[in-house]
């Protein structure tokens, strides 16, 4: 009876933590150490990813995102983005996994966009082939000087243990309609909705999901 009164309470521990996940917008600045040059480019509200009452992520999204052309829909939006557009700034308060199960060091990063190669080494190893690039933030000092995927992997990899950069899975969203909010877009997943202005021939929005929780198969 013991055993099964501490493996109860253990359960509800774990759904507590589970469910103390939340998601809000607050008026924050940008960190101090990202360079001015790319916090000029930042809206002053951060989506804060918060468990408990402390926040385990903090993201600052551009004030509007540059498309290379039209999105097809609201579901196909990242696809008119170029690769290495900065997508925003991301704040790591304590030590991580990103979504390779690589090890994501406490810091202030930005964030950048870039697709899969799709070269067979990487098949299945995420449901979508969008991801947001994590380069520290003193390595990634203006707004244009990382041009190219291939540039912007080797520089985030820098600091790293492996050869890989670091990552977080990105998501379509449906509709470019809402505010900031937390989903599970797949089992063992977690993620935060957002939306960013976006232009290129015409001003619009994009939506997408930046998953926070949840790992991709190697």
């Amino acid at each position: 009876m013991t055993r099964l009164f501490t493996a109860a309470l253990l359960l509800c521990a774990l759904a507590a933590s589970a469910a103390d996940v939340t998601v809000k917008v607050t008026d924050k600045q940008p960190p101090g150490d990202i360079d001015p040059s790319i916090r000029s480019l930042l809206q002053a509200k951060a989506i804060q990813v918060v468990s408990g009452d402390k926040p385990v992520y903090e993201f600052w999204l551009a004030k509007e995102v540059p498309l290379q052309s039209k999105p097809a829909s609201p579901a196909k939006a990242l696809d008119a983005i170029k690769q290495a557009t900065l997508l925003g700034v991301v704040s790591v308060p304590a030590a991580k996994r990103d979504y390779r199960d690589d090890e994501l060091a406490p810091g202030s990063y930005t964030m950048r966009f870039a697709l899969q190669p799709q070269d067979g080494n990487h098949s299945g190893s995420a449901e979508f082939p969008y991801f947001g690039v994590l380069v520290p933030a003193k390595l990634d000092m203006k707004p244009d000087g990382i041009r190219d995927y291939k540039e912007l992997v080797k520089i985030s990899a820098k600091e790293t243990s492996t050869d890989h950069p670091v990552v977080m899975s990105l998501r379509p969203a449906a509709s470019a309609e809402g505010d900031a909010k937390l989903t599970e877009p797949a089992p063992e997943h977690k993620a935060v909705r957002v939306k960013v202005p976006a232009k290129g021939p015409e001003t619009t929005a994009i939506a997408f999901e930046i998953v926070f929780e949840g790992k991709g198969h190697k």
